[in-house]
């Protein structure tokens, strides 16, 4: 061993492993492994938050090292409460639960390694602790401040193997009814360099909302115009990918012409919305217009015209109307801005908004590539929800299309990542509905498939992908006419949308489960048109097209098919297509047979 490489130092040594990790992986070795480095991947992104260094990663165990003895315990508190929720997500009983020990000794660190009596004392503590729990030294409980809301149990002294003297040992838990502290870790963290105040280096696309402008002569349409700038500001504050300034900080800008560029550099946000309404008889009709700030660029405006008498549904109606519109205009600047960053500056939120264009291709090789992205994304941030929700539902591109194995069980890690994602954050809409969809079309759990997509539908409407996809979900659970209501919703909010063809053929898909051949066969036409390269159009066109004896095009559509899909066949679809009705599954791919799809 080099001696140059070698240190020692006294330090707060943690060692955490999993319990009973021999019978979870006989039980599914692949599940087992990928859950296990799920739960410390977490951990170690929860020990770095705290102040402290993951040194080791091995198999079933996880050593760390920390300065403070109360970022130690405070970290393995927050992550056992962030594992429970996150074992609370699976629907079996591959749930890793880690315990975890803490001491105060003498480490020995030499090329990456750290060994020494510090490290030993945490792994024999540790087997002291019971599954989710965790125990530390008696130096360690003393050096905590009594300021933090900590119980520590004695547990005696404890005779521990290898150590010649009895050691002291507590068991340490959250205090009932208190929450854990907040990071103090920046106490005694460097100084961070001054940042570029300039709004394009913000992580979130933050945006405000500024008052829409009353430009008529009656006073009483500043209450009208006030209220649609209020419930835009609060429609979009639902979406939680963005950032979006309070009403008391945007509408300081009311009456004062002010150049936008100076607005956003003095809320620091990249976007601004901004509007007006405007009197004539008793019509109104309402403009708004999205600017991104750093160029001045009109990525979106619209008008909407509507009737005095009903007053409040017009305001709900261009709310919903704007917040439709304005999200995919917002996520297409994000995703153009983030290819003009230059790559010492990508990030987990960056290599997500390159990985959606190859996500929405749907097609091979860019789905490899977008599985990529968001793999490293999730190295880089293994709780981003929104990576681990996107790229459970690359997984399910590729395993209900048959494009060939990315890894050595697509389907498990498609349904363990789904789970994550809900783990993660239950409040967004756009990661429990990516979920959802997954579990339903992977897992084939219907319930709670259902049941998170229904809840991202409550958490947010006017997201046209949400309730497009909510839609979709419907009709594979049988229930098309549901599923027809919220794409119609999603076509209506966001009729221009990058991603529509997809809500033409779900919604093509409902009426022909609903024995509508015609209205369906138009719908998918008006897909493929917008995109010709999603094979789903072409599983619903051929047996629309037979159904109304169009026999030539129904062939036509199944060469297209095997075009974009070359191994699909009638058998494939029976088993990698969930629909749950299994009579109209039946009749949809009687259609396809007839159409010459092969058996």
């Amino acid at each position: 061993m080099n001696s140059s490489n070698l240190s020692r130092k006294l330090a707060v040594i943690l060692h955490a492993d999993v319990v009973a990790s021999t019978t979870l992986v006989q039980t599914n070795e692949i599940l087992a492994h990928e859950r296990m480095q799920a739960a410390f991947h977490q951990f170690a992104s929860t020990i770095a938050d705290y102040g402290g260094k993951a040194h080791e990663l091995r198999g079933d165990a996880l050593v760390a090292e920390f300065e403070r003895a109360s970022d130690a315990v405070t970290a393995s508190l927050a992550f056992q409460v962030q594992n429970t929720a996150l074992n609370a997500a699976y629907g079996d009983d591959i749930r890793p639960e880690l315990r975890i020990g803490i001491s105060l000794g003498e480490v020995v660190i030499a090329d990456g390694t750290i060994t020494g009596a510090g490290v030993v004392l945490a792994q024999r503590l540790e087997q002291l602790a019971e599954a989710g729990g965790i125990v530390v030294q008696g130096a360690v409980s003393e050096t905590v401040p009594t300021r933090m809301p900590y119980d520590f149990e004695s547990l005696g002294e404890q005779m521990l193997k290898g150590f010649d003297q009895p050691v002291r040992a507590f068991a340490v838990k959250l205090r009932q009814g208190a929450a854990l502290p907040e990071v103090e870790v920046n106490q005694i963290a460097p100084v961070p360099e001054p940042v570029d105040p300039d709004p394009g280096g913000l992580e979130k696309p933050s945006i405000a909302v500024l008052p829409f402008a009353n430009m008529s002569n009656d006073p009483e349409q500043e209450y009208f115009a006030d209220g649609i700038s209020e419930d835009i500001i609060t429609a979009l504050s639902q979406i939680k990918q963005w950032l979006v300034i309070a009403r008391n900080s945007s509408f300081v800008y009311k009456g004062r012409h002010v150049d936008i560029r100076e607005i956003a550099r003095e809320l620091g946000v990249r976007y601004v919305l901004e509007g007006s309404v405007r009197k004539a008889g008793n019509q109104l009709r309402i403009t708004g217009q999205l600017i991104e700030a750093d160029t001045g660029t009109h990525l979106w405006a619209d008008k909407y015209d509507g009737d005095l008498e009903d007053v409040f549904a017009l305001q709900d109606r261009i709310t919903e109307s704007v917040v439709g519109a304005i999200e995919p205009s917002l996520r297409q600047a994000e995703i153009a801005r983030s290819k003009r960053k230059p790559p010492k500056d990508i990030g987990a939120y960056d290599l997500y908004l390159q990985a959606l264009p190859h996500l929405f291709a749907i097609r091979p090789e860019p789905n490899e590539l977008a599985l990529n992205l968001l793999h490293r994304a999730i190295e880089l941030d293994p709780n981003y929800a929104l990576a681990l929700a996107y790229l459970a539902w690359g997984y399910e591109e590729r395993l209900t299309r048959a494009w060939g194995a990315y890894g050595d069980d697509d389907a498990g890690t498609a349904i363990a990542l789904a789970h994550r994602a809900i783990a993660a954050d239950r409040n967004d809409a756009i990661v429990l509905v990516l979920a959802g969809f997954v579990l339903v079309m992977i897992a084939r759990d219907y319930n709670e498939g259902l049941e998170a997509v229904n809840r991202a539908r409550e958490l947010n409407p006017n997201i046209a992908f949400v309730t497009f996809l909510v839609g979709a979900v419907q009709n594979v659970c049988g229930n098309p006419e549901d599923g027809l209501a919220c794409i119609e919703h999603a076509i209506r909010v966001s009729p221009g949308d990058p991603g529509a063809f997809f809500f033409y053929t779900a919604a093509a898909m409902a009426h022909l489960m609903c024995g509508r051949p015609t209205e369906a066969c138009d719908l998918a036409t008006k897909s493929a048109r917008m995109y010709a390269g999603w094979d789903t159009t072409y599983r619903i066109l051929a047996p629309a097209l037979v159904q109304l004896g169009r026999m030539d095009e129904a062939r036509s559509t199944v060469a297209k098919l095997l075009e974009l899909a070359p191994a699909m066949t009638i058998s494939g679809l029976r088993e990698r297509w969930p629909i749950r009705d299994k009579e109209t599954l039946n009749a949809i791919l009687d259609g396809l047979r007839i159409a010459g799809l092969p058996e």
